[in-house]
């Protein structure tokens, strides 16, 4: 009797064991795979439009033997109707979109909108080309445009952002170091909505000790508020000597260099997502 008993033990556990092991793999989520399409996507500044980076584009290396970089030119209205010149090549898979605004006036209120808009064109073009994970480069403005939008438009959960590069972009607009600007504010206090896997560069123009003859690098050096204490690696580069100023810094030649290395670098992005 006690020989039944304890076969009948054994039986159940055996049982159990079976039962789990058929439900782990329905808790445990598979890790994602990443899209092989990893965009390159470039916001300019202010009053600036889609051929703001031409000069840069034209100057990057080739992707690799066999492709060179695809190139879209995006236009967004206040509508958020996308205007879409150029195409991406099969088999390329970085290719590299600059998204301008019709509206692409300086000022708060503007910039807020662009963001929301850049936001709404994202959800597009993942939807049309079908990539889940992308790399930016914001000039200026351009890269509150992608600060903002990233933190209040951008769902990461579902498109993994592998890096943003800025360039001159004054995260404290013209305020002195001391006084928080009212943007900067925001963006600190939602800087928890920033993916924390992702890699920030903030590249500072110097023309002098402390102004690319537009931007104050102080304004420059408040991004360090928003993403060093949030993102997995936060690095500032400052760039001096000539082509230093404000409106050449995309065509300086260092920072060309700068974006071929950290952005376009293939061997930065791994297979999966953490």
């Amino acid at each position: 009797m006690h020989m039944k008993n304890f076969k009948w033990i054994i039986s159940f556990f055996i049982f159990v064991s079976i039962v789990i092991g058929m439900k782990s793999p329905i808790t445990k989520l598979p890790i994602l795979e990443r899209t092989d399409l990893s965009p390159i996507i470039m916001v300019p500044g202010s009053s600036a439009g889609e051929n703001r980076f031409d000069y840069l584009i034209s100057n990057l290396p080739p992707e690799n033997d066999y492709f060179k970089h695809s190139l879209l030119k995006i236009k967004i209205d206040q509508e958020g109707r996308l205007q879409i010149r150029g195409n991406i090549s099969i088999g390329d898979d970085e290719p590299i979109i600059v998204i301008a605004f019709k509206n692409n006036r300086d000022g708060y209120k503007n910039i807020n909108q662009q963001a929301k808009l850049l936001g709404h064109a994202i959800i597009i073009l993942k939807r049309k080309y079908n990539f889940n994970n992308f790399r930016v480069l914001g000039h200026s403005n351009g890269g509150l445009i992608w600060t903002l939008a990233i933190e209040r438009y951008i769902n990461t959960s579902k498109i993994h952002l592998d890096c943003l590069m800025t360039i001159a972009t004054p995260y404290n607009l013209e305020n002195e170091s001391y006084k928080r600007s009212q943007m900067l504010d925001e963006l600190i206090d939602n800087r928890n909505r920033i993916p924390h896997n992702t890699t920030v560069y903030s590249i500072v123009g110097a023309q002098s000790y402390d102004t690319d003859g537009k931007v104050e690098s102080d304004s420059v050096y408040s991004g360090k508020y928003i993403f060093q204490p949030r993102v997995k690696y936060f690095t500032e580069i400052t760039v001096t000597g000539a082509d230093t100023g404000h409106y050449n810094l995309p065509q300086n030649r260092q920072v060309i260099g700068i974006v071929s290395n950290y952005l376009c670098d293939n061997l930065a992005r791994t297979n999966t997502f953490e």
